[in-house]
């Protein structure tokens, strides 16, 4: 479905083949992409404007995770098999692929697209840019990599795990900054645009860090 912020009442909806896992939208409302995690396992592309999709891509497997450029420009999409996919705007032909050794659980693209992150069950945090496949980095943390987000200019990356533990990277090291072991497991992250705040939620507690420290500046109990 596809909504103005003005009314409950959708201005169009698409109906995809199989369960969709994961959507995402352009800074500017314009495009919205989609992932179908069952039936016809598709990355899809719309504009605002129409229920029928710009293009759609065939991947054979179940989709889990997908996120847009700002400007729509670039699109990334995670698999159930392991595969991180790279999209340009104008094609269903993947820029590029790569292949981890897991399911790809969450996945986040800095506002230009030049940098592509990723959390996968392999226990892998990774990072790419656009223009290649190979990643510049991965770091193993203690379990599966549960969320992953990435700073719009692409500096700061940060993820949560399966091992309780919530990791902030710069993009230019996979030596974490710092990480920080909370009470449960890592759920959510998310980074604001100049990677100067963190937000993670776990089973237990929702914090707040600021980049400077792996020391929450609060925490809340989830009751």
């Amino acid at each position: 479905y596809f909504f103005n912020r003005d009314s409950s009442t959708p201005l169009w909806s698409y109906s995809t083949g199989g369960d969709v896992r994961s959507v995402s939208i352009s800074a500017d409302g314009e495009y919205t992409a989609a992932v179908s995690f069952d039936g016809d396992h598709k990355v899809y592309l719309f504009d605002k404007d129409s229920s029928t999709p710009l293009w759609s891509y065939y991947t054979g497997e179940a989709m889990l995770s997908v996120a847009i450029s700002a400007d729509g420009e670039y699109i990334t999409a995670g698999s159930w098999s392991g595969k991180v996919y790279l999209f340009g705007k104008d094609s269903n032909t993947p820029l590029w692929s790569y292949s981890t050794g897991g399911r790809v659980l969450s996945i986040a693209i800095s506002a230009d697209g030049e940098y592509i992150t990723a959390g996968s069950d392999d226990d892998k945090i990774y990072l790419f840019d656009k223009d290649s496949s190979t990643p510049l980095w991965s770091y193993t943390t203690g379990s599966w990599v549960y969320s992953v987000a990435i700073s719009a200019d692409g500096e700061y990356i940060v993820a949560g795990s399966y091992d309780k533990k919530i990791y902030l990277f710069n993009k230019d090291s996979k030596t974490p900054l710092w990480n920080y072991t909370t009470e449960g497991i890592v759920l959510s992250v998310a980074i604001s645009a100049d990677g100067g705040y963190i937000i993670a939620s776990s089973s237990e507690r929702v914090y707040l860090f600021d980049k400077y420290s792996s020391m929450p500046l609060w925490s809340y109990l989830i009751e």
